[in-house]
């Protein structure tokens, strides 16, 4: 019997071992060896055991064959990786960036070892929900047909599904389901919150039955090993669950929805920073799937994407018989300061929420998280402190050095003094605008002291139930306001809910950061789609000090088309994507000095390497202006310092993606054999979603 070898990647953390080990295997292993199993390998001189995940199998040595160690085990520990997902994880890589071994972490099921008597999986409570099986309306049932037709014909593709808030897009999600499974394939559903999953899977059990799994952060390893078991042998056609159910070892994976495909949460905020809409579609093509990514709101980067043919467009722009669009209305509240009322409740919403008490209908309060950070405006005239340079908001910080305070672009490195009165009205009235769900809550009750109230926040879905007991008793009508962040406007579908208010826009307006019209315009729309679902016609009230800002406009008239065209052409004229393409490099260190100097290394290595590049680009006489990229930096991110750490980044643009591939590898050979980076931390992230 001729020799096996197994290319192996250890696990180990570090961009020095991110390379292939090849590895013998002995006759006792011959048969448990495969693609993607845990193995137990000698490594390094002294030859400790360290695990490592087979890649490949060969015959052929890649070097001397009596110098090649022999694996000494194959412990049985969780599901081993599918080949198909090691293929994921190689792509992921070569994408985003990362090492191999942070990508296999990544799309691993699971990695511990679980006892049989810990395989029990406790069922989530469902509530007791009214779901019925609804008749497709002509929109719906042309999309379902379609999408067969594709099946049968033995065609694959991505699908964007633009559908009004209250269209049914989860029915046909539902519909297309079906058609694969009766093909005999499993689906995967993406949410982007945890608080969608007892809904949702009330809603899809309701079809499937006991078919469904579920998986999300707050199960315990052991839970989510049996909810991947039970994928992997087949006794469930449908997981649902957040970013990481997309990595499900699926046998016969058919299709993959993403629901909410615009919502951040949708890209990891850890190595490997990749997006699950692209690693979907990329896992997609390796599986012969379809991709459904499905949004009341499209993301910018999605429907650009549909409009180029790379995606098929679908559309709903039909609500169910019976149900209204909502009656939306904006409040000035610049206008509401100068007839004396200081409140963050206008004098509209507090009718209007009178009005709800009486006749024991429901209301939701929205105020998103981001004013944590808050931004600096004048009350008197709106007016916010916005970058020369980059057009977003200024930063206020305060310093040792700058007591008083300073405004600082987190993309540029832009300062001034903080200002004492308005710039553009003298006004004294300027200041940081915080708020948050807590003191929205103490305010609520001091003023409705006969409503019932609650609050759904970080604060308050810490523990493991947190989200279902919240959500259960607002459905139950327990409670006649819910006051919460931007967790309640996310599909939540609650019929008794006639009352939305949304009492600062500004807050995700006004943020350091080019998706900040973006991410207002699906916040207020979202947020609008949560009042009128069921019989009663719903009324929404927005709040701002910029009624007239393009992205209140268009939510106002729920015009997405309208918002999309003047959104790209503000990232037409300052090149961010999707027009562009941008690389955000972080620097961090425990001495800011160190972590500055590092920065300015790495820019000049991208000067030296721009230069080296357009001299070669010149002597054959190709044009260098597709591999040209713009660096601005070192500047200060959002939060400069965090836990001693001291954070530096660097922002690259370009329009070719590849170009900030390659530029990322260089940096990375450049860094393995300079000590001076010996004491930074690197990280890079590909057309972020937020930052640093």
């Amino acid at each position: 019997m001729s020799q096996t070898y197994a290319d192996i990647i250890i696990d180990i953390s570090h961009s020095a071992i991110d390379r292939v080990f090849q590895y013998r295997i002995g006759d006792a292993w011959k048969e448990q060896v495969q693609v993607g199993s845990l193995v137990t390998v000698p490594f390094g001189k002294g030859n400790a055991h360290r695990h490592g995940y087979v890649i490949g199998i060969t015959q052929t040595p890649s070097y001397e064959p009596d110098k090649i160690k022999e694996i000494v085990d194959v412990p049985q520990k969780g599901l081993p990786i599918e080949g198909k997902l090691i293929q994921l994880a190689a792509w992921m890589r070569e994408t985003y960036g990362t090492t191999m071994n942070q990508a296999l972490q990544t799309v691993m099921p699971v990695k511990q070892t679980v006892r049989k008597t810990a395989q029990k999986v406790e069922e989530t409570t469902l509530p007791d929900t009214n779901w019925e099986f609804v008749t497709l309306n002509d929109e719906q049932q042309a999309l379902v047909d379609a999408f067969a037709e594709d099946i049968q014909a033995g065609e694959r593709h991505t699908y964007l599904l633009h559908g009004v808030t209250g269209s049914g897009k989860t029915e046909v999600y539902i519909q297309c389901i079906k058609e694969v499974i009766r093909e005999g394939g499993q689906a995967i559903v993406l949410i982007p919150e945890i608080s969608l999953t007892y809904q949702t899977l009330a809603r899809f059990r309701k079809h499937f039955g006991t078919r469904v799994a579920f998986v999300n952060s707050k199960q315990s390893k052991g839970e989510k090993y049996e909810q991947f078991r039970k994928a992997k042998e087949g006794e469930v056609d449908v997981v649902i669950g957040p970013r990481s159910a997309l990595f499900t070892p699926f046998p016969n994976l058919k299709l993959l929805v993403m629901d909410e495909e615009h919502d951040p949460a949708f890209k990891s905020d850890q190595a490997p920073r990749y997006h699950a809409r692209d690693v979907a579609i990329k896992r997609a093509e390796l599986e012969e799937a379809s991709v459904i990514l499905g949004s009341a709101t499209p993301s910018i980067e999605s429907y650009a994407r549909a409009e180029a043919g790379q995606y098929r467009l679908w559309e709903l722009k039909e609500r169910p018989d019976g149900v209204q669009a909502q009656k939306i209305e904006v409040v000035d509240l610049r206008e509401e300061l100068r007839r004396g009322n200081r409140s963050i409740i206008s004098r509209s919403l507090y009718e209007k929420i009178q009005e709800r008490l009486e006749r024991k209908e429901q209301m939701m309060l929205f105020i998103n998280r981001r004013g944590v950070a808050g931004f600096v405006s004048c009350r008197a005239c709106g007016h916010v402190l916005k970058c020369p340079h980059c057009d977003v908001s200024l930063s206020q910080h305060v310093t040792r050095q700058h007591p008083e305070g300073k405004m600082v672009c987190h993309y540029c490195g832009y300062e001034i003094p903080m200002p004492k009165t308005c710039p553009a009205c003298g006004s004294r009235y300027i200041s940081g605008f915080k708020a948050g769900t807590q003191k929205i809550e103490m305010i609520v009750k001091e003023r409705f002291p006969q409503a019932r109230v609650l609050r759904m926040d970080m604060d308050t879905t810490r523990n493991k139930e947190g989200y279902e007991q919240i959500l259960s008793a607002f459905a139950n009508q327990e409670a006649d306001i819910l006051i919460g962040t931007q967790m309640i406007v996310k599909g939540h579908d609650f019929p008794n809910v006639t009352l939305v208010g949304v009492l600062a826009a500004d807050l995700s307006l006004y943020v350091s950061d080019y998706h900040a019209a973006e991410r207002t315009f699906q916040l207020l729309t979202q947020a609008a789609g949560r009042a009128g679902r069921g019989s009663e016609p719903g009324e929404v009230v927005i709040q701002t000090y910029r009624p007239d800002h393009y992205s209140v406009q268009t939510a106002k008239e729920q015009d997405y088309e309208a918002f999309y065209e003047q959104e790209m052409e503000y990232r037409r004229m300052l090149l961010y994507p999707p027009v562009w393409n941008m690389l955000v490099i972080l620097c961090a260190s425990k001495q800011e000095q160190t972590a500055y100097d590092s920065a300015k290394l790495l820019v000049q290595e991208i000067d030296t390497w721009q230069e080296n590049i357009k001299a070669a680009m010149e002597r054959v006489g190709e044009d260098f202006k597709k591999k040209r990229v713009f660096p601005v930096g070192p500047a200060d991110p959002a939060v400069a310092k965090v836990n001693d750490i001291y954070k530096k980044v660097i922002y690259i643009k370009t329009k070719d993606y590849q170009t900030l591939v390659e530029l990322k590898d260089r940096l990375e050979h450049y860094m393995r054999d300079n000590k001076a980076f010996k004491d930074t931390v690197v990280q890079f992230d590909f057309n972020p979603m937020s930052g640093f």
